[in-house]
């Protein structure tokens, strides 16, 4: 089943749940089957939003509580967790895993709780979950997606979504006895130290070769074989732009404190080379109407092909027919606009210098995780695992980039933005723990950032304080992206010379990382508004003060802003009516599914529960509405400006 699936089960089952009903579902409607096939979570504690918070928080008892839990949830016989650590699987799915960062997450929250609190039964469990990982590692050093599972795929070697990377990570910590590991005997520092030279071995003899050149990685590899393997049906053998990227940044810096491993400086050398080789020029794969296309421009930045074959390495697509496509319009749309077939993955990868490779003491330079632009002198990407989807563009406009790892563009812009230099981040950054970039400015601007306005509640709901932005003002204008996300904007002024940290996303549940754009500083504004209550017009008259030395002059402008009123409250699907497919429709959405499309009306109907901003307080709103637990939706009204 595909994840989004299980998400979208996932949250209608938790809508359901707090809306207090088991018998929503009117007479004769029937509800998808995507809601019988699922009864549990992928993800049921917020384990990056945890990964985030201070080392003061880790001895508090809302943090032994839920280390607690990693005690009383951890596998049986095993000593690894679940996909979904609350949550009772069966099949494949009961036993350990490091998909969707089970088991390493626990470890590292476990590692951290013990360091706060001393006491010795978090350390024990943590080691468990270590010993788990020393059991799912081959004996050639790759690490299965999940324990006692032989003859699946979850018995695959798997380098999804960064797992194996995780993993390394955890080893290299624990062999310096570093990090979260500080505390760990030196028996077990020495058998991570075997493990993570096994571990990087593996990575290496998996490297797919093609006429005698090596390239890059498989999503999976073969447990037995190491040779590229299936995934599902649409994810077939392949060379591998999306994982390739983070098993390239992670085995430059390694090789960067050992430089004596000239087998990893050729290893990581010749994947840059590929990477630079298959560089796709002068096209976009843009969003049209509801379908996705291959267009050509001649300005365009350079792009990937998500899968390229593994013996003539040109682009491939697949469908869920699982035959290999040459052109992605030959594909369903369904596939087409679902996943993501292309992709600036190895935009920062094709600039690293290559390593040494003579043999001799030559300094090995620094990966290209430092970027410069016009207004900002330099952007320090601290997110080794992502640096390389990060990246400074000119010129922002409605259809720019919004992250080096999604196609997501922008769809509408404040004025104020369009031209404006901006940082493209990578998503994946979201999931990080510890602050991702540093900015140091050329010349006194205004930095924008723009994070998902589903973080910003999240935070409020959760009394959790992104102490970065405290020194950023909250702006009265929004962007939004051509998937349907919003973003709010915070404003900070910076001087030329000064060097300010961009903090972590604080979370990554049902959101997108934050954005960033910088302009020369923005003047001072003085607002005065008149609002008149009995129309359904708001009329604004901003004033702006321009100070020189020879002369201050003054200039008025007007924008008018309209009252948007819901047409009918709950009614995501603009059907006419309010009924189980809007909370369908809008659970689908939340969950990420490319494929489910909410008009800007059936939005506005959509978020009725009240408070700004679309979340699954809203879909409960809806099956509370249906059940007739509640009689009428709260009252709101939306401002949009017009200018």
């Amino acid at each position: 089943m595909k994840i989004y699936q299980k998400k979208i089960a996932a949250v209608l089952s938790g809508m359901m749940l707090l809306a207090g009903t088991v018998s929503l579902m009117p007479e004769n409607r029937v509800f998808p089957s995507i809601s019988m096939t699922v009864s549990a979570a992928e993800e049921d504690l917020p384990w990056s939003t945890y990964l985030k918070k201070s080392a003061d928080w880790f001895g508090t008892s809302e943090a032994t509580k839920v280390a607690d839990q990693c005690i009383q949830f951890q596998v049986a016989n095993e000593g690894g967790w679940q996909k979904g650590m609350l949550t009772s699987h069966t099949g494949d799915w009961a036993h350990s895993t490091i998909d969707n960062d089970a088991t390493t997450s626990q470890i590292r929250f476990l590692m951290r709780t013990y360091n706060a609190t001393r006491q010795q039964k978090y350390l024990d469990c943590a080691m468990r979950g270590v010993e788990c990982l020393f059991k799912m590692q081959y004996s050639n050093g790759g690490w299965m997606q999940c324990l006692n599972t032989p003859g699946t795929y979850h018995a695959h070697i798997t380098l999804n979504d960064a797992a194996y990377v995780h993993v390394l990570e955890i080893m290299n910590e624990m062999s310096k006895k570093s990090g979260d590991f500080t505390a760990v005997s030196d028996a077990y520092a020495q058998k991570a130290a075997a493990s993570l030279e096994k571990g990087i071995q593996c990575l290496l003899d998996m490297q797919i070769t093609v006429g005698g050149r090596k390239t890059a990685w498989c999503q999976q590899h073969d447990e037995k074989t190491l040779a590229p393997a299936s995934a599902r049906a649409y994810e077939l053998p392949s060379i591998c732009t999306s994982e390739s990227a983070g098993i390239i940044t992670f085995l430059y810096n390694y090789a960067k404190a050992n430089p004596g491993r000239k087998d990893i400086v050729r290893s990581v050398n010749a994947a840059i080379e590929w990477f630079r080789k298959v560089t796709l020029y002068g096209i976009k794969f843009v969003q049209q109407g509801d379908d996705k296309v291959v267009v050509q421009d001649a300005n365009a930045d350079p792009l990937w092909a998500r899968f390229y074959t593994l013996d003539t390495e040109v682009p491939m697509f697949s469908d869920r027919d699982s035959k290999v496509y040459y052109d992605v319009a030959q594909i369903s749309q369904e596939r087409r606009t679902g996943y993501a077939w292309y992709g600036n993955w190895g935009r920062n990868i094709i600039k690293l210098d290559l390593l040494p490779d003579d043999g001799g003491d030559a300094e090995v330079s620094d990966p290209v995780n430092i970027y410069n632009g016009q207004l900002i002198a330099q952007l320090k990407v601290l997110d080794s695992a992502h640096c390389a989807n990060w990246n400074i563009e000119q010129n922002l406009q409605n259809g720019s980039a919004i992250f080096g790892d999604r196609a997501y563009t922008f769809e509408s812009l404040p004025d104020s933005l369009k031209g404006a230099e901006y940082i493209r981040t990578a998503c994946d950054s979201k999931s990080v723990s510890g602050n991702l970039a540093e900015l140091t400015a050329a010349q006194d601007l205004s930095l924008i950032i723009m994070p998902d306005v589903r973080m910003v509640k999240y935070l409020a709901e959760n009394n959790i304080s992104p102490n970065w932005l405290d020194e950023y003002t909250r702006m009265d204008t929004k962007a939004f992206s051509s998937n349907g996300e919003e973003f709010a904007c915070y404003r900070r002024d910076v001087k030329a010379g000064e060097t300010i940290t961009l903090g972590s996303n604080m979370t990554a549940q049902n959101c997108v990382c934050y954005c960033a754009a910088v302009v020369p500083m923005l003047q001072e504004e003085t607002t005065t508004a008149v609002v008149t209550t009995t129309t359904t017009t708001i009329t604004t008259t901003t004033t702006t003060v321009v100070t020189t030395t020879e002369k201050a002059s003054e200039t008025t402008t007007a924008t008018t802003a309209a009252v948007v009123k819901r047409t009918m409250p709950g009614d995501a699907d603009c059907s006419g009516e309010v009924d189980v497919s809007d909370a369908v429709l809008l659970a689908r959405y939340l969950a990420e599914d490319d494929s489910a499309v909410i008009t800007s009306e059936g939005k506005l109907n959509a978020d009725c529960d009240g408070v700004l901003g679309l979340t699954n307080d809203d879909g409960i709103a809806i099956l509370q509405f249906i059940a007739k637990i509640i009689q009428e939706f709260p009252d709101f009204v939306q401002i949009v400006e017009i200018h």
